[in-house]
């Protein structure tokens, strides 16, 4: 269990954005330089190059103004960053220069979600609380998987967040039993797992990994717990 450093937002915009400029559409530090994917904040997109979209409305003057969509769900996956906005029906995919690429078309509305670029899939939490949908590159539906209840372990209830691992496992924290399961690419139910606390176990936020799995947890998201595909803690 480690304590997340956080840095100034004057000392990134002094020295990060110089570099990001002019190298790489996201600086990472050298911790992360080794991970294949991450979840990527607003401010980190904002100091990069990154060709946001823009959508046309009219403001309370009856003025049409130009205004940046904002990103909702940002991961990097390798090289390549896939990006859903507010407002959009696809996940833009973009190169480590900030250009578009390409995009995931999507005919249902998503949460969060995951890729699997070695199988060129994509899972996405829909609408409801307990349904996770897969989705080849087009965007076409594959399938999906998820039950509704809150008494077998197999069950869903609240999802929050999804990873996929290097195996092609999908692992899913859920809110009301507040662990995460893990199931095989076909939505077989495989096992859970949590952190392990002698006191109250810390309320989960968010999961990310593809090598080891990380979530992020604590009152202030300020704890990241590590664990292995297999769901065994590695600190």
């Amino acid at each position: 269990m480690e304590r997340r450093e956080f840095i100034k937002s004057s000392v990134l915009l002094g020295t990060t954005s110089m570099l990001m400029a002019s190298k790489s559409f996201v600086a990472h530090s050298k911790a992360s330089e080794y991970k294949y994917t991450e979840r990527l904040s607003e401010q980190e997109l904002t100091l990069s190059k990154l060709d946001y979209p823009s959508s046309l409305v009219e403001n309370p003057q009856q003025e049409i103004v130009k205004v940046r969509l904002k990103p909702q769900i940002a991961r990097r996956y390798s090289n390549k960053i896939y990006i859903l906005f507010e407002s959009s029906n696809s996940i833009d995919i973009y190169d480590e220069h900030g250009r578009k690429i390409s995009e995931i078309p999507l005919m249902v509305h998503v949460k969060d979600f995951t890729i699997d670029e070695k199988r060129q899939r994509v899972f996405v939490i829909g609408e409801t609380a307990f349904t996770v949908y897969t989705l080849d590159f087009n965007g076409e539906i594959l399938g999906s998987f998820g039950e509704f209840g809150v008494e077998l372990k197999h069950q869903l209830s609240g999802i929050k967040s999804i990873t996929c691992d290097k195996a092609g496992h999908v692992h899913i924290l859920n809110t009301y039993s507040n662990d995460i399961k893990k199931f095989d690419s076909q939505g077989v139910y495989l096992m859970s797992y949590a952190p392990t606390s002698l006191t109250k176990q810390p309320k989960l936020l968010s999961i990310d990994g593809f090598d080891f799995i990380e979530v992020v947890g604590g009152k202030f998201a300020d704890t990241v717990y590590k664990f292995d595909i297999s769901g065994r803690s590695i600190g």
